[in-house]
C-alpha cells in the first residue's frame, strides 16, 4: 500500500457507498486529521461502534482478576507467572499477525476495500478519532470468549486461567498504549523521563507507520515480532 496523503477537513462527514454507511471517503490512502467521520447510518449501530477509553479496564480488569486468583489457586505462584508471561507473549503474537495479514489486507477488491476499511482502514484514513481507537466490546468480548474455549479445549485445565488471564493483560496493554500514543502527552517531570523518552520511542514508531509506511511497524504495543519477521522500521 502506498504512502498516505495527508488533508485537513472541517466538517464531519458520512462515510458513503454501503447498506450500513459505505466503505472508503475518496483516495483509500488518504489521511484527513482532526476528523471524526460518521460510519453507519444508524444510530445505534453509529452508537456502539464508538468506545470510550475507561471500556475495556471496565469489562476485563475484573476478568483478568478473577483469573489471576483461579491460576494462583490451580497452579500455584510459578506456574502462575508462567502462563501470564505466555499469554501475554502469545497476545503480542496474536496483535503481530491479526495487524499485518488482516488489518492491512490489500484492498484489491470492492470485498476487501470494505474489510480493510471497517477492520482498520478508517483508522488509518481519520487517526485522530478519539473514539475509534479501541475495540468495540461486541467484538473484544466475542473474541476472549473464543479464546478461552479455544483454551480450554487445547490446553491443561491448570495452565488455562493463567494464559487466558495473560492474553487480557496483553490485550489491555495493547488497548492502552495505542491509545496513549495517539492521545497522551509523555510527562515533562524529570523523574519520569524513562516513561516519556519510551512514549516518544513509541509514537515515533507507530507515526512512522500511519504515515511513511504501512509494511513495516505492525507490532503495536512492542516490536519484538517486527525484529523476529524483519518488518521493524527502518530509523
Amino acid at each position: 500500500m502506498s504512502a498516505p496523503v495527508q488533508t485537513m477537513a472541517e466538517e464531519t462527514p458520512v462515510i458513503d457507498g454501503s447498506p450500513l454507511a459505505g466503505p472508503y471517503i475518496g483516495d483509500i490512502n488518504a489521511t484527513h486529521r482532526f476528523v471524526h467521520p460518521r460510519m453507519f447510518r444508524s444510530d445505534f449501530v453509529e452508537f456502539f461502534s464508538k468506545v470510550h477509553p475507561a471500556v475495556p479496564g471496565i469489562l476485563f480488569a475484573p476478568v483478568v482478576g478473577y483469573f489471576v486468583w483461579r491460576s494462583a489457586t490451580l497452579a500455584g505462584a510459578p506456574l502462575m507467572a508462567g502462563t501470564l508471561l505466555g499469554g501475554f507473549l502469545f497476545w503480542t503474537l496474536m496483535e503481530y499477525v491479526l495487524h499485518r495479514f488482516y488489518f492491512h489486507l490489500a484492498p484489491t477488491t470492492n470485498l476487501r476495500k470494505w474489510l480493510y476499511f471497517y477492520s482498520h482502514g478508517i483508522h488509518h484514513q481519520y487517526p485522530d478519532d478519539y473514539y475509534r481507537l479501541l475495540m468495540p466490546p461486541i467484538l473484544s468480548v466475542g473474541a476472549a470468549s473464543l479464546f478461552y474455549g479455544l483454551f480450554a479445549l487445547l490446553l491443561p485445565s491448570t495452565v488455562v486461567p493463567g494464559v487466558f488471564a495473560g492474553l487480557l493483560l496483553g490485550y489491555l496493554y495493547y488497548d492502552y498504549v495505542h491509545f496513549a500514543t495517539h492521545h497522551v502527552k509523555p510527562p515533562r517531570a524529570a523523574w519520569l523521563s524513562p516513561i516519556a523518552n519510551l512514549m516518544k520511542e513509541q509514537r515515533r514508531r507507530h507515526m512512522k507507520h500511519h504515515f511513511q509506511d504501512h509494511t513495516k511497524g505492525y507490532g503495536v504495543s512492542m516490536p519484538l515480532w517486527d525484529v523476529v519477521f524483519g518488518t521493524l522500521e527502518d530509523r
